[in-house]
């Protein structure tokens, strides 16, 4: 944003014709400074309409390995219930994060982390079409656990597991050398 006193400064040259070119590259610089770009890349083509969650993925691979993860955890809570193991005084879990809330998120993202990479859309379509209903299944279930979501979720990470393979290696950069 251009200060006052630039401003003043701008009028008052324009009075006097002769020294209006002499403020002509500081209007410039003012102009240069406002426009900044971000150079650094997206993580995602909808990077800019949200925060990045701490547990998005790093890709496809990484999707089905997290989502492992968080039924693990679920499992390993059912076994237990949160009090069946010693902690300190006052400890009421709160730090923890839900594996279900991140398992319905993990497979909601599903489509983009896919879209994000170079698959063909016959190998993006499975994809979609699992993870949208499996999505649908969870929110239905309302956090209960079962053995059937534990099938499904499985299921899809062995559909990501073979889908990952089929993703087309990155073409080499091709650089001009001097030779």
């Amino acid at each position: 944003m251009m200060s006052i006193y630039a401003w003043n400064r701008l009028l008052a040259c324009g009075e006097n014709r002769t020294s209006g070119w002499k403020s002509f590259p500081l209007l410039l610089l003012l102009l240069m400074l406002g426009c900044e770009t971000d150079t650094a890349p997206k993580a995602s083509h909808f990077e800019h309409d949200h925060v990045v969650a701490s547990h998005w993925p790093n890709g496809l691979a990484d999707a089905a390995t997290k989502i492992r993860d968080r039924v693990a955890r679920l499992d390993n809570e059912h076994t237990l219930t949160l009090h069946d193991h010693k902690h300190d005084y006052g400890d009421d879990h709160s730090h923890e994060t839900n594996p279900w809330d991140e398992i319905v998120e993990l497979v909601s993202w599903i489509p983009e982390i896919a879209a994000d990479t170079n698959l063909a859309e016959a190998d993006w379509l499975p994809l979609y079409q699992r993870s949208e209903s499996l999505s649908a299944n969870l929110r239905a279930a309302n956090g209960e656990w079962s053995e059937g979501n534990r099938q499904q979720l499985e299921s899809l990470c062995e559909l990501i597991d073979q889908t990952a393979k089929k993703i087309p290696e990155q073409l080499p950069l091709f650089v001009k050398t001097d030779s």
